[in-house]
Parts: C-alpha cells; structure tokens; sequence
C-alpha cells in the first residue's frame, strides 16, 4: 500500500492534516494543505493557513501528524514524521513516512466499531414539535453510527440528532441518525445506563464523515498498540 499511497502525493494534492499537543493528547487541531512537492518516502506539506499561533508551535521536528489524503473515491490516512522546518514562514514543511507507517484506506462503506467512551448529547422530537435534548454516553462509534447508553427507551427507527465532540480542541458535531434498537441494559454500571440505544448516521457530509472514521482508526491504533 505504500506505493499505492507515494503515487497518491501529487502536486497540489488536498490534505487534511491533524497535529496533537505532545502535552495532552485531547488537544488536537486540523488544518487543509495542500502537496508542494514529493519524491520517494519525504513529502512537502503547506503551512497552515488557520489558527497560526496555536498549530504552529505543534509542527515540531519529529512530531508524528495525521494526514488524509483526499483521493476519490476512498481517501489514505497515516501518520508521517515531520523531517524538517521550512526557513521561512511561507515555506512547506517536510515530511518522512516511516517503511513500517500504518496505511489505511478509508472505505466509506466499511464500518467498524470502535470502543470509544464519551459523552454526548441525544436531541429528540417528543409528541409532534416538543424538542427535548438528553445527555448520554458513547460505547462504540464507527463511521456508520454509533451505541450509547441513556435513562431513555427510544423506538426503533426515531430520528436523532446527535451532538458529539471527540475532543475539547475538536469540532462540535450535529449528526442525524435513526434509532436501530433500544432495549433495556442487563448489566449496567452506572445510575444513567439503564438503556442501550444503537443508531445508523444519515446524511453526513463529507468533513462530518472524514473527522469521525479519522477518530475510529486512530483509536484502533492505540488499542493494537
């Protein structure tokens, strides 16, 4: 897949790049680039164009980032090494993929799930205009949906609006999705776990898509590794 990925990184080839603060993990920043220039395992990268003074001090030599490349139909994500500073503020920055880089092809229509503990907010329509918004928690999402646990029972196939953010530097998301099954939890640890809740997204656009399947696979590293 390596080769594969190389022939990928053209010039002027759309990135989504994702740096993380080597201090706390849960702050992480994305920024679109843009390939300057490629030859071999080293890329050059764009500097980003958005919060400068915040991402800046992040693109350290040897810092490992998250990059997706945008290829159609099915985009690359992996994570290259940072080689070098450019000079000057206008300058790209280059990059090295290791031999052994972890390479995925995001594959729109494969979902797996992820273990993944977070909590949420589930907005419901109740009777015919009453909207009522109910904090839950996440047990797995993948890029297809996701199953939380709540003190509600819902109905199957109800329609949600999920509110969802993967970190504090990340995002705030307002995902549709209709209700799979609800059924009452048999074991449950916690005082507002009573119900299991698993719900299919519909209607994702292509950032909500990128940004969610991007946190299962990263999350799925850290669990191989």
């Amino acid at each position: 897949m390596l080769k594969e990925l190389q022939a990928a990184l053209t010039v002027n080839r759309k990135l989504q790049v994702t740096v993380w603060d080597p201090g706390d993990e849960t702050v992480e920043y994305t920024f679109p680039s843009f390939v300057m220039s490629s030859g071999g395992l080293l890329f050059q990268m764009a500097p980003p164009t958005v919060h400068p003074t915040k991402i800046l001090p992040l693109l350290q030599k040897d810092a490992v980032v998250g990059i997706v490349v945008e290829t159609y139909p099915n985009p690359y994500i992996f994570y290259p090494v940072i080689q070098s500073l450019p000079p000057d503020a206008g300058g790209g920055y280059w990059l090295r993929i290791p031999e052994d880089s972890q390479i995925e092809v995001i594959q729109r229509r494969k979902h797996v799930r992820i273990p993944m503990v977070i909590p949420i907010e589930v907005e419901y329509v109740l009777g015919t205009d009453k909207v009522l918004t109910l904090p839950a928690r996440t047990e797995d999402v993948s890029g297809g949906g996701l199953r939380f646990t709540a003190l509600k029972l819902f109905a199957q196939e109800q329609d949600l609006t999920i509110h969802i953010q993967f970190s504090p530097s990340s995002p705030r998301m307002r995902l549709k999705a209709t209700v799979v099954f609800s059924t009452q939890n048999r074991i449950h640890r916690q005082p507002d776990d009573l119900y299991a809740t698993a719900c299919q997204f519909y209607d994702l656009d292509d950032t909500q898509e990128m940004l969610i399947v991007r946190e299962c696979f990263r999350r799925e590293l850290k669990l191989k590794q």
